[in-house]
């Protein structure tokens, strides 16, 4: 009970906050149903919101099916800031090889809502989000019970539609098993457009640290190729080779020592 109404007291303050900031100036615009996100997805992250698939070897998939939506959204008549109250959700998703079958092993529930904002070429984010997590039929191990919500607080910076640097700390409000409860974060991406040529050569990276890790720090990059070259190559289709080491970020094995190469594609959201 003294969860949910933390939760409700978190959604209220943030009501209250965009209505203030309705309210702050005659010559600020609302929007209903804003086209996507003032924040880049950063996607190097092993928990970010994404659609993805990933093949570990032959031994291995993994699978990311997520999505977000910005309910609410303000910008001024003049100016290039924008404010996006917005929900996300995303399932993750591991299967192992067995014959022709792929067993599901793990299944990862994530939902949460955000509040973000841009001005040129800076940005910054507040998330809140739910992470629960479960062994499926499929696995061998022993479940214990996980949940956690975490407040996360970052900060951006995009010169340009092809460079991404981000950073930020996180706060675990509530967790079962209790756990050290701060976290550390900083990554980027960077992609590079052929001229004349419809590719983009794209690296990213994620640099996590965890009070709660058994290893630090935990490292993610993805190396690939972004189709069709649009003028934002960040939201196109892309083929990656992808490489982690630290701990596993799948829940139920949220402490022990992990380390994976993959290839996979990842869809526009």
């Amino acid at each position: 009970m003294k969860t949910q109404l933390t939760h409700l007291g978190i959604v209220y303050a943030i009501a209250l906050f965009l209505c203030a900031i309705s309210q702050a100036k005659s010559n600020v615009g609302m929007e209903i149903l804003p086209e996507g996100r003032p924040f880049r997805l950063t996607f190097a992250d092993p928990r970010e919101i994404r659609m993805a698939i990933s093949f570990h070897g032959d031994s291995q998939m993994k699978a990311f099916v997520g999505n977000y939506f910005s309910i609410l959204g303000w910008r001024p008549i003049e100016g290039d800031w924008q404010i996006h109250f917005g929900l996300e959700g995303a399932g993750f998703f591991t299967m192992r090889k067995e014959g022709a079958r792929f067993p599901l092993e793990t299944a990862d529930g994530l939902i949460g809502l955000y509040i973000e904002g841009s001005q040129g070429p800076w940005m910054a984010q507040f998330r809140y989000t739910h992470v629960s997590a479960h062994l499926a039929d499929g696995s061998n191990g022993s479940a214990i019970p996980y949940s956690r919500e975490t407040a996360v607080l970052r900060a951006g910076y995009a010169p340009d539609d092809s460079t991404h640097f981000y950073g930020g700390f996180t706060y675990l409000a509530h967790t079962v098993p209790v756990v050290p409860r701060a976290g550390l974060q900083l990554g980027g991406s960077y992609f590079y457009n052929l001229t004349g040529v419809r590719l983009a050569p794209f690296v990213s990276w994620d640099l996590q640290w965890q009070a709660d890790a058994s290893v630090n720090p935990s490292f993610s990059a993805q190396l690939g190729m972004a189709l069709n070259n649009p003028p934002r190559s960040y939201h196109s289709f892309r083929f990656f080779y992808s490489y982690f080491t630290g701990v596993d970020p799948r829940g139920q094995y949220f402490n022990v020592p992990y380390t994976s190469h993959s290839f996979g594609i990842e869809m526009q959201i």
